[in-house]
């Protein structure tokens, strides 16, 4: 419950924290696609999980979506991502705080 509350807000200012990108929860299937808000496109290489896709949002809570689900329904719903979501590295976050 707690992580739901922290995701919900975790982009902020077009960046995510890597930490949270990799706490989001993916959408591979939905009942009805065009209750989905795209947010902004992300294509970003962690340690060992590549994320390319959109950040979505539905019902007030946060999805990744995969770039292949996103082509499979291309067809029957349009998901236009007009923002590129920067990711945050920890490392470059904890210098960012610091004020380095």
């Amino acid at each position: 419950m707690e992580w739901e509350k922290i995701l919900a807000d975790a982009v902020q200012d077009g960046s995510i924290r890597e930490l949270y990108l990799g706490k989001i929860p993916h959408l591979k299937t939905c009942n009805n696609w065009r209750e989905v808000e795209p947010i902004g496109w992300v294509d970003h290489q962690m340690k060992l999980a590549h994320y390319k896709g959109g950040l979505v949002k539905l019902n007030d809570r946060i999805y990744f979506v995969k770039e292949q689900t996103i082509n499979a329904i291309s067809e029957f719903v349009k998901l236009s991502f007009k923002h590129t979501i920067t990711v945050i590295k920890e490392k470059d976050q904890t210098k960012k705080e610091k004020g380095v």
